[in-house]
């Protein structure tokens, strides 16, 4: 059973919070938002009780019904801000709820024919780290255009990072927090995992001598 504390969200703490005087408010509560996207999306696709899915939705619901009663009762500097998100994440909840009741009632429409297959492939974690797939899966999810769904649907960056999982058998955990944790890195460290990869092409290139530096 997968663990998904609301309370840990930064959505929830942006909201909560009664000042926002930054700026930046916008731009950090959308990014939140986002964030709050993939996670709960990511919770419900690995919890597989719908009771406690409905559960935490229907908890969420509340918490945030709450918080969008007392931004209207006692307007704080932000209000029409948080009000909006508010919407947008009830309405969020809302439509998962619907979803999951749909799930119930016509299971067959929902059968995941790829659930039961397991990779046969492992990562030696002396030579390559998680860390190192979450470098490959963010530049694959940056390059514009690069992925894309058979559906034409969104694409998220969970939805990259779950590829990667799957197919070595990894768990990369928080895909938010390890995204943070790669692109906060140092210049020198940055991008460390695509320059041994780059590296080994090369050398392998010279190897059978092609390269012309």
């Amino acid at each position: 059973m997968s663990n998904w504390k609301l309370t840990e969200k930064r959505i929830y703490q942006l909201l909560k919070h009664p000042h926002l005087a930054d700026k930046s408010i916008v731009e950090e509560m959308t990014s939140a938002y986002l964030a709050f996207v993939e996670d709960l999306l990511d919770y419900l696709n690995k919890e597989n009780d719908n009771k406690i899915r409905i559960r935490k939705l229907n908890m969420a619901y509340i918490d945030f019904g709450t918080i969008k009663a007392l931004e209207q009762s006692a307007p704080t500097q932000n209000s029409k801000i948080k009000v909006i998100f508010l919407d947008k994440l009830l309405s969020l909840i809302t439509m998962e709820q619907e979803l999951i009741y749909r799930q119930m009632e016509y299971p067959k429409f929902f059968i995941n024919i790829e659930s039961e297959w397991k990779s046969p492939y492992f990562l030696n974690h002396e030579v390559i780290k998680n860390v190192d797939i979450m470098e490959l899966a963010c530049s694959f999810f940056y390059i514009v255009n690069g992925v894309a769904r058979i559906d034409c649907k969104e694409i998220y960056l969970s939805d990259v990072v779950r590829l990667f999982e799957k197919m070595f058998n990894v768990d990369i955990g928080d895909v938010y927090k390890k995204e943070i944790a790669v692109i906060k890195r140092k210049p020198t460290k940055i991008t460390e995992f695509l320059d041994r990869l780059k590296a080994t092409i090369i050398q392998k290139s010279k190897e059978e001598g092609y390269y012309q530096p």
